[in-house]
C-alpha cells in the first residue's frame, strides 16, 4: 500500500501497547498493527477527525477501535488490522480518483450569470423579492455563491426536503447567522434583527427554495415589509408554485404580489453560455465542440457537459484539450443519462 501522507505530524496521543498486547500478536502482527495505526492517526488528524468519528468511518464498533488503536486489545488481531488495511486502502483509491479529476472552469460570466447577478443586486438594493427559476444546470448556485462572495450583507442558506417548515426555515438561518435563540416566539425577529444589523441594504439568497413551505415563504416575505431584507428564491419551476400557494394562503394578494420584483426564467444566451463554457474547459477540436453543444443541449445544461468531460479526462487520462470525440461519447454514453 502506497504512503497517503507526507510526514504530516498526528496530534493523536499514541500510548505504547500493554504488555499482555506484546506478548499475545506475533510481531509481525504487531508491526502491522504500528503502521496501520499511525497512517489512521496522520488522516485523521489532517481532517480534524475524532477518535469516535475515525472508528465508525473505518466501520468498527468504538469500543473495538479503542483497544485496536490503545494496544489493548485481547482478540484476534489479525481480524482488525485487516478491516482498518482494507479502508486504507478505499481511502487511498479515493485520493487517487480525487487528485486525477480534472478541475473545471472557475465562475465564468456567461450572459445567465449576468442576468442572475442583475436580479439579485435588484432584490437587494429594493428590499423586496424576486424568483430564479432557470432550468437545471445553469449555473444558478455558482451564481449566487458568487455574488454572496464578493457583496457585502448577503446571506445565502441552502434547503433540502428535511428543512422546509417555517421553524425548520427559521433554525437553518439562525444557524447560519450564528445565533441562538431559546425562546421560539422571538426565533423570527431575532433572525430579523441580524440580517439587517448592518444598517445597510441586506439580501437574503434562499437556494432549492423549491423545498420551502408556502408558509415559509410568507415568513421570509416578513423580513423583507419589517427589516429591509431582500429575498431571492432560488430553485426550479415548484418555486413559482410555492409563491401562488403562499398567495393564496395570505390575506391579500397583493400582499405578496407587490413584492414580486422581477421573476428570472427566461433563459438568456444559453447557446453561447454553452461555447464559452467549452472554450473554457480548453477544448478546441471542432468535431468535439459540436458533441459537446449536442449534450449541452439537453436537460442539466452546462452541468452535462461538465460531467461528461470530466468522466472522459478520468476514462483515458487526458486533459479536456487533448480529448477526442469518441472520448466523449463513450464518457457519454456511459453515463446512461440520455432519458433525463
Amino acid at each position: 500500500m502506497l504512503d497517503l501522507i507526507n510526514a504530516i505530524p498526528a496530534t493523536w496521543d499514541l500510548p505504547e501497547p500493554v504488555a499482555k498486547f506484546v506478548a499475545k500478536h506475533s510481531a509481525e502482527e504487531v508491526a502491522t498493527w504500528e503502521r496501520l495505526r499511525e497512517s489512521v492517526a496522520t488522516i485523521a488528524a489532517k481532517n480534524s477527525w475524532t477518535k469516535v468519528e475515525t472508528g465508525r468511518r473505518i466501520g468498527m464498533a468504538e469500543s473495538s477501535f479503542s483497544q485496536w488503536l490503545s494496544g489493548t486489545l485481547l482478540g484476534v488481531l489479525d481480524n482488525q488490522n485487516s478491516i482498518v488495511e482494507r479502508w486504507l486502502d478505499a481511502v487511498e483509491e479515493s485520493a487517487a480518483v480525487e487528485a486525477a479529476m480534472p478541475e473545471g472552469p472557475n465562475f465564468l460570466r456567461t450572459l445567465a450569470a449576468r442576468e442572475i447577478h442583475a436580479t439579485l443586486l435588484l432584490a437587494q438594493t429594493m428590499t423586496g423579492f424576486v424568483t430564479i427559476t432557470l432550468v437545471a444546470g445553469r449555473g444558478k448556485t455558482t451564481a449566487c455563491r458568487e455574488y454572496h462572495r464578493v457583496k457585502p450583507h448577503v446571506h445565502m442558506v441552502t434547503l433540502n426536503p428535511k428543512v422546509k417548515s417555517v421553524h425548520g426555515v427559521m433554525s437553518l438561518l439562525a444557524r447560519r447567522l450564528g445565533v441562538r435563540v431559546y425562546n421560539p416566539a422571538e426565533l423570527v425577529d431575532v433572525v430579523g434583527e441580524r440580517l439587517s444589523r448592518a444598517g445597510d441594504r441586506a439580501l437574503l439568497i434562499i437556494d432549492e427554495a423549491q423545498h420551502a413551505s408556502a408558509e415559509s415563504v410568507n415568513q421570509l416575505r416578513y423580513f423583507s415589509d419589517n427589516y429591509r431584507v431582500g429575498i431571492a428564491l432560488v430553485g426550479n419551476e415548484e418555486v413559482r408554485k410555492k409563491m401562488s400557494q403562499a398567495i393564496d394562503q395570505t390575506a391579500s394578494r397583493d400582499q405578496i404580489l407587490s413584492r414580486i420584483d422581477k421573476n428570472l426564467k427566461r433563459d438568456p444566451g444559453l447557446g453561447a453560455d454553452i461555447r464559452t463554457f467549452i472554450e473554457a474547459w480548453g477544448v478546441t477540436d471542432p468535431s468535439c465542440v459540436k458533441t459537446l453543444v449536442g449534450i449541452g443541449q439537453k436537460g442539466g445544461a452546462l452541468r452535462q457537459i461538465d460531467r461528461t468531460i470530466k468522466m472522459a479526462c478520468l476514462a483515458t487520462q487526458r486533459r479536456a484539450s487533448e480529448l477526442e470525440r469518441k472520448h466523449l461519447e463513450a464518457a457519454w454514453a456511459n453515463r446512461e443519462v440520455e432519458g433525463e
